[in-house]
């Protein structure tokens, strides 16, 4: 982003993920665009973008109704929560569900569910949920069953309201973004008429892999929270790498609209099955045709110890 953008130029990410391109192009100043098909990456990225201050934070807490959230209806997350702590988890989710469906939601509730989503499962106590794994990968109910069995653990109580005060603490201390035009969409990469031609200095994303990563169960957490039904997101999941192919020069023909003259793409991929396959590869291929200059391909060597 510093090397190949100025202050006000639009940096964009088709696969945003966890919104890290977005929000660090907001911070140097750039105009932040982001897509992702998958809802969940806008209700991470967009509190970032336009937060609310820590007070704020503390009183929109003090709004919900903690006391009322006595009971809890789904057993099987007790593999996670204290039935407490769970009965505080599923309130306030139906109140926040319910803000956004009466249009009463704003950016200190968007906050709030943001943190939300990013403290239900963890390993430590600063997280609502019993010792799993970290954050960005829910395990199943069953896993979580035999992990809770391993250790001889059973989830303890946690206050839900204090962990994303003491969260949000955190976070807005670091330094925020100043307020700035930004452009957030839900669409498939490969569409997304809301950009203008020509109008994005630099792209910077990392798409999905070739059949390596469940984005659907390694979120069913998040989307549960969200009132999401991952079923119904087309999220891009390929075996064949012929079709993973087709899906990236639709994506970089989009690109190749959207980019200014003199412009960039940075594509970042991996080796998979065993490194027999270099994604790469595949990239350049797929720009074949396309007004795009190959510049290059820089490998980061590295070892890996987790997928």
């Amino acid at each position: 982003i510093d090397r190949l953008t100025d202050h006000g130029d639009v940096v964009y990410d088709p696969f945003m993920g966890r919104g890290t391109t977005p929000i660090e192009a907001a911070l140097s100043g750039r105009v932040p665009y982001g897509n992702d098909t998958n809802p969940l990456s806008r209700a991470l990225t967009e509190p970032r973008l336009n937060p609310p201050s820590y007070e704020d934070v503390v009183a929109r807490l003090k709004l919900v109704p903690w006391s009322s959230f006595v009971s809890h209806e789904n057993d099987s997350l007790l593999a996670f929560y204290h039935p407490h702590t769970l009965a505080q988890i599923e309130g306030l989710r139906e109140w926040l569900v319910s803000r956004e469906k009466s249009g009463e939601m704003d950016q200190i509730d968007r906050w709030i569910r943001m943190v939300a989503i990013n403290r239900l499962t963890g390993h430590s106590s600063g997280f609502f949920s019993v010792y799993t794994l970290p954050p960005n990968q829910a395990v199943t109910v069953e896993r979580q069953l035999k992990i809770n069995e391993k250790r001889a653990q059973v989830p303890t109580i946690r206050d839900v309201s204090a962990i994303i005060a003491k969260k949000s603490k955190n976070l807005l201390s670091q330094g925020t973004v100043a307020a700035c035009r930004s452009l957030l969409l839900t669409s498939q990469s490969e569409n997304t008429p809301e950009i203008s031609d020509g109008s994005v200095a630099l792209t910077v994303t990392s798409p999905p892999f070739l059949d390596i990563v469940n984005y659907e169960s390694d979120n069913w957490l998040r989307c549960w929270f969200l009132d999401i039904d991952p079923k119904a997101i087309k999220i891009a999941q390929y075996r064949k790498v012929e079709d993973w192919e087709r899906f990236i020069k639709a994506t970089l023909g989009e690109l190749s609209r959207v980019t200014r003259q003199g412009g960039h793409i940075a594509f970042e991929v991996g080796e998979v099955r065993n490194k027999s396959i270099r994604l790469e590869e595949h990239v350049i291929k797929a720009a074949e045709g396309l007004p795009i200059q190959t510049l290059g391909v820089m490998i980061n060597q590295q070892e890996f110890t987790k997928t």
